[in-house]
């Protein structure tokens, strides 16, 4: 005796967790109402039973990526069994059964191959599993990577700071045309995505990984984002106790040496880590089989990576003021005659040059060239526990804990200044409670907490060497706590020697997300209406230096000779007679930054048509205003005011406690100053887009029966500005803090470097938009050709009334104001 099953593999579904949804007929393919359908998960034994409607049809929701059992059952039909049905990550799996005639005790076994046709959505997507990311050979174990493979996915160039400082980064993926930053990372349906620059704070090991799904154009409605979706979820325990341990180990025994390096580069790569998953058993307490599971996860590296470094140093007779090796002739500065024998006297020699040339090697190679191959020291620990646990029979409980701590010693390319230390720390902390209220209403609400930090340190951080070389100028710059740093130096034509590193060391982050989301499924006659709301608080703080220990420029300039500059002068001996062309400093290290409250709702109706069609309809819309400054420290400047510095403040006094330079600068500026309750405009100095309002459209259809499927989607998506953008849009920061900027120096001597002047500071329009991109799509795809053709079309734009806008949302002036001097600033 058969059945007649259809299983349609919705690969390209919308929802975040999974669902089996399907039809129960008879052999006259009527429908077959309050059929019983129960779908038992087979690592658990865990089960849901739900009644078939009217139709006939029936929606199992919420449900973990794994492998299910679905029985249909009802009176005067034969019992039906579908033993292997697959559900994946943001999976909608179609599981069509028709009954046969006969007694409930008789049970009929199913076994059947589905189609992988998507029938339920118009959703472009692609799931990988664990076999799939745990065979492919994948560098550095990040099964983020894999979504580069993925169709629709483009590598780009990454950006921001590129050093390994964080748990990942890979904003330079661009999935469907739509910037990398705009990419929305979820792990067990919780946003953990880095606002700041993009990608993710948190990643986890890919043993502890279930799978994950990239998911592109025309989504759901319940995510938001112009980007794609990148959907991933982890490891639950089973009924079984399932463990496993590994090791992977990779040195430099077999490598040859560098061309450019003086010895073989030093790598020395372990990764090592396991985990194990089971029931929760404890004696007398607690019997977890079929109820409560854990699993946990770790994975370690240990990596000692060789680097080569082989720069043009200055030799020991140069810097003691010999120049008498060099091709260029060296002028004294003060009579403009050449030093006789190119040799600079030592009388002449600045005290401070002599005190940071003992920081610069000596050439060691035929060529004159300083190489060495020190090791970058790199430490990263990651954990994974995750708890499940059925209540009720209503209700489930799920709770995940990760941990990535990461440590990073970065050696100079100078060996006397050593390593510098760098620190990440990130964490997620999730909860979730899925609720069956009736048997066709659902709730599902989430916490996420996400903190995630970093320090970088500069090189010999906390010593004073200005006053050991007895340089002045410097002594504000240092902020109780920091203390001081070694400075920069740059030598034309000769190798930098960077104590911050050149980027701006030493900085910490310090990045914090709360997030509550609260999801309700209405099953109701052809609908699956899903609704819910998301509000996230989002708190990025910096600490940021700027070069407030100085850089130093030296090009030669000042021991050329004026009248005929060519094959004359040299950088060294501008440094070894103390005469720097530039010098610049910024303001002290402080902490900026900001925080901000956003309110998402959707509404989401997955219409079956007819047993062919399906409609995804729905519609989002998204609050998400520009940061408030941390303590106040946004600001503007409108010329157009008798006080043209506008400090956000919602109490209508400024909070010079917020900057190390606060009050010096009030008190210089403080007649042209006024806060923003003053001035009318929200402490945000930025007018908020409240007309994000965003349309999706979807549709599945199946015109010639199970073997083709024609799908397509509309949507509108919204771009929200990553924090960089979002703290300096409309001031650049707050003016208070662009005072001490750095600037020339009153005296070009190495003595004394007092600044003098301020810099600019840019301002942008009060009223903005956000950016929107709008995506639609047709494709096809017919399983008896095995052939897939899809035609994917992007277009972004940008709207306003009457026209565009550019992407990054500033609205233009059209009735701007003349040129014209400023009062009291020109």
């Amino acid at each position: 005796m058969a059945i007649a099953l259809s299983i349609g593999q919705s690969t390209m579904g919308q929802v975040q967790t999974g669902r089996i949804v399907g039809t129960v007929t008879d052999p006259q393919r009527s429908a077959v109402a309050d059929a019983a359908v129960t779908v038992v998960e087979t690592r658990t034994n865990q089960s849901v039973t739900v009644k078939a409607n009217e139709r006939g049809d029936y929606v199992v929701t919420p449900l973990n990526p794994g492998i299910y059992r679905v029985t249909v059952a009802s009176q005067g039909f034969q019992r039906a069994v579908v033993n292997v049905v697959e559900v994946q990550v943001g999976q909608s799996a179609r599981v069509d059964v028709e009954l046969k005639i006969g007694e409930m005790s008789s049970t009929i076994e199913v076994v059947s191959t589905a189609p992988l046709l998507d029938s339920e959505s118009g959703t472009l997507g692609h799931v990988v599993t664990n076999t799939q990311i745990v065979d492919l050979p994948l560098n550095g174990r990040s099964f983020y990577e894999l979504a580069r493979l993925m169709p629709g996915a483009a590598l780009l160039p990454g950006g921001g700071n590129l050093l390994r400082i964080r748990a990942n980064y890979i904003s330079g993926t661009a999935i469907s045309g739509v910037r990398g930053s705009q990419t929305t990372f979820l792990m067990d349906g919780v946003d953990v995505t880095d606002h700041h620059q993009g990608g993710s704070l948190i990643q986890t090991s890919v043993d502890a990984l279930q799978e994950f799904k990239v998911q592109q154009s025309a989504y759901s409605s319940e995510f938001s984002h112009a980007g794609g979706v990148l959907n991933a979820t982890t490891k639950s325990g089973t009924n079984e106790l399932h463990g496993g341990l590994f090791e992977f180990l990779r040195n430099d025994k077999l490598d040859a040496r560098g061309f450019f390096s003086p010895e073989r580069e030093v790598l020395k790569r372990n990764q090592f880590g396991g985990t194990l998953g089971g029931p929760i058993l404890i004696p007398r307490v607690l019997d977890g089989r079929n109820k409560a599971f854990f699993f946990a996860g770790y994975e370690g590296m240990r990596e000692r990576q060789g680097l080569v470094f082989n720069n043009i140093v200055p030799t020991a007779a140069m810097k003691s003021g010999d120049f008498s090796k060099i091709a260029n002739r060296i002028y004294d500065p003060l009579t403009r005659q050449p030093f006789p024998d190119n040799v600079i006297p030592a009388a002449r020699i600045s005290q401070q040059a002599a005190y940071f040339s003992r920081f610069i090697p000596d050439p060691n190679t035929a060529s004159g060239t300083f190489a060495w191959a020190p090791a970058r020291q790199l430490d990263t620990d990651q954990v994974t526990l995750r708890f499940d646990e059925s209540l009720t029979g209503k209700h489930k409980l799920f709770a995940r804990y990760s941990y990535h701590n990461q440590r990073q010693n970065e050696p100079n390319a100078f060996p006397a200044l050593g390593y510098a230390p760098l620190r990440t720390l990130g964490q997620n902390v999730v909860a979730s409670l899925a609720s069956s209220l009736t048997t066709n209403f659902l709730n599902e609400f989430r916490f996420n907490y996400l903190p995630n930090s970093i320090n970088l340190e500069a090189y010999l951080q906390g010593k004073d060497f200005y006053q050991d070389a007895g340089i002045k100028g410097f002594e504000e710059t240092a902020r109780p706590g920091v203390g001081g740093s070694f400075p920069d130096f740059n030598w034309s034509g000769y190798a930098s020697m960077a104590g911050s590193a050149f980027d701006q060391r030493p900085k910490t982050q310090s990045l914090k997300a709360y997030e509550w989301t609260d999801n309700v499924t209405w099953i109701k006659g052809r609908s699956i209406v899903k609704f819910g709301t998301k509000i996230r608080r989002w708190q990025p703080l910096f600490t940021d230096s700027k070069q407030y220990q100085g850089l130093w420029t030296f090009n030669g300039f000042a021991t050329q000779n004026s009248a005929s500059p060519a094959r004359t002068g040299d950088a060294i001996a501008d440094y070894v007679l103390g005469l720097p062309r530039q010098v610049q400093r910024a303001f002290p290290a402080d902490v900026f930054g900001g925080q901000g409250n956003y309110y998402h709702f959707y509404l989401q109706d997955d219409l079956k048509v007819n047993g062919r069609l399906t409609l995804n309809l729905g519609l989002r819309y998204e609050y998400s205003p520009w940061l408030a400054g941390y303590r106040g420290q946004l600001g503007t400047f409108d010329p157009r005011s008798s006080k043209p510095i506008i400090i956000g403040s919602e109490s209508g006094q400024i909070d010079l406690g917020a900057q190390f330079a606060g009050p010096s600068a009030y008190a210089l500026f403080k007649d042209f100053i006024q806060t923003s309750r003053q001035a009318g405009l929200p402490i945000t100095i930025t007018q908020p887009d409240k007309e994000q309002l965003a349309p999706r459209f979807g549709l599945a259809w199946r015109p010639f029966g199970e073997k083709t499927v024609v799908r397509g989607g509309y949507g509108i998506f919204f771009e929200n500005e990553n924090t960089p953008w979002l703290t300096s849009f409309s001031a650049r920061r707050s003016p208070l803090r662009r005072l001490p900027r750095s600037a020339r120096p009153t005296r070009r001597c190495t003595s004394d470097a007092t600044i003098t002047g301020t810099s600019a500071c840019s301002v942008s329009s009060q009223r903005t938009r956000s950016s929107r991109s709008t995506t639609w799509e047709t494709g096809g795809c017919s399983s008896i050709a095995r052939m897939r053709s899809t035609i994917l079309r992007q277009v972004q734009e940008a709207f306003r009334p009457g026209g565009l806008t550019p992407l990054s949302g500033a609205l233009p002036f059209f009735r701007r104001t003349p040129p014209r001097p400023i009062t009291r600033f020109s």
